[in-house]
């Protein structure tokens, strides 16, 4: 009986460390949900009106830029390792503390869609636009396919 919760602790805390490492990985798109390609096919197709196309593509391939929402990059690199108190600052750290990108955020200047007045949009990118990922071959590749 013993061995039996033995085994069952040691396989929660290796099923823990994996979950764990994850979310702290230097590649951003696997801390994510939009690391799926579905994820963020759903996303374009469901919920960015008013966003433009440009940025729905380059959303789908993987990759931020300038121009997309805090839900966008979230789904794509999950939410930041810390975020200063007006929510207008992101950065993404290593494990060990390294700076990987920093974003910086903005109220735009016309909202995409009624409603959409206080959504921020993402202004400045410091560091690893990539986040940890290899450049695009091209604009019509991805890398997470």
């Amino acid at each position: 009986m013993k061995l039996s919760h033995l085994c069952v602790l040691g396989l929660s805390a290796l099923l823990f460390w994996g979950c764990a490492n994850r979310y702290s990985s230097s590649v951003l798109i696997e801390r994510g949900e939009g690391r799926k390609e579905f994820e963020r096919e759903y996303f374009v197709t469901k919920e960015s009106m008013g966003i433009d196309k440009h940025l729905k593509d380059v959303f789908k391939q993987g990759y931020i830029e300038e121009g997309m929402t805090t839900d966008m990059v979230n789904l794509l690199w999950g939410p930041p390792d810390n975020e200063n108190a007006e929510g207008t600052v992101w950065e993404y750290r290593t494990r060990e503390g390294e700076l990987i990108v920093k974003l910086f955020w903005k109220k735009p200047d016309v909202a995409r869609l009624k409603g959409y007045e206080e959504e921020l949009v993402l202004d400045k990118i410091e560091g690893d636009r990539y986040g940890g990922s290899e450049p695009p071959a091209n604009k019509h590749s991805s890398n997470y396919e």
